[in-house]
């Protein structure tokens, strides 16, 4: 399996398996342990976390039947996980917000560690950036948990370019990532200096939602209809699959684009994997492109 090193500490799968869809999917006990093993066995052995995915929910289930359930086996994967939304009634709060007070993610991090049964987790990311907070209190958590051992690296998601260079600007080390939602359907990041800062500043990218949310395959909407009709020629072309092309289209990318999948079936993963291997040309990813946006560059 391809890797990203984002730090001399760290070296991510360039496919990760999204975990937020765990606890709808049922997935539990020797269930949950036989698809990260399956995940391993395909050369993925990175997985993303928040507290907020089933409500704390999935990082207890993969920390008591992953972690705890198989000795051994947190040394041989990654684990990424978030901080920093507060959903409604945590606090008796009506409504949900973004809190990067020092305390808040402090206690989030030792939040997820126990229900991970873990005592650090590879990559920490600022969840969404908080409005109301200071950069410079957020970084003082931040190089905390690092300097604890609590995180391995640090970074950020959905952060814009100057939300992430007034973060940069009060730590001591760099923010290893960004994880952003980026595929064939939403590629304002490619336009907005999100994927240009990180690939200036040697910066991860993370894509969340990779396959656009699944509307390029049954979505009715103008764009889904283009995408459909363009993904699908090219894959009819090389003899695979639409999903298959649209991960490669991210990989296709010099930003060496990681890509957080939303399945929790191994089965449905091999696409990504697959995807790797399929260099698509200029004009097939010009081509996407096109037919996302709706008109040719200029």
């Amino acid at each position: 399996m391809e890797t990203v090193r984002l730090s001399d500490k760290l070296e991510l799968t360039r496919v990760i398996a999204g975990c937020m869809r765990m606890v709808d999917a049922g997935k539990k006990g020797g269930e949950l342990l036989c698809f990260v093993q399956e995940c391993m066995e395909l050369g993925i052995n990175c997985f993303d976390h928040a507290p907020v995915y089933g409500g704390g929910l999935c990082e207890k289930t993969f920390g008591e039947d992953v972690i705890a359930a198989c000795p051994g086996i947190r040394e041989k994967i990654k684990i990424v996980t978030k901080a920093g939304i507060v959903v409604p009634g945590t606090y008796g709060n009506r409504h949900i917000y973004y809190d990067s007070r020092e305390n808040s993610l402090l206690a989030e991090m030792e939040a997820s560690l126990k229900r991970l049964h873990t005592d650090h987790v590879d990559l920490l990311l600022i969840h969404r950036p908080d409005i109301l907070g200071h950069p410079e209190e957020a970084a003082r958590a931040l190089e905390k948990i690092v300097q604890d051992g609590k995180a391995l690296e640090v970074g950020v998601s959905n952060y814009e370019v100057s939300q992430f260079e007034a973060l940069q600007h009060y730590l001591p080390f760099p923010l290893v990532a960004n994880q952003v939602e980026l595929s064939v359907k939403t590629t304002d990041q490619l336009f907005n200096g999100v994927v240009d800062t990180a690939m200036r500043l040697d910066t991860g990218i993370m894509a969340w939602s990779p396959l656009g949310g699944g509307s390029v395959f049954k979505g009715e909407d103008e764009k889904s209809l283009r995408l459909r009709k363009a993904v699908g020629e090219i894959a009819d072309a090389h003899g695979t699959t639409m999903d298959t092309v649209m991960y490669a289209w991210l990989f296709r990318h010099p930003a060496k684009i990681m890509a957080i999948t939303g399945t929790m079936s191994s089965e449905h993963l091999k696409p990504a994997v697959e995807a790797l291997a399929l260099e698509l040309s200029y004009d097939e990813w010009y081509g996407i492109l096109a037919a996302s946006r709706g008109f040719d560059v200029p």
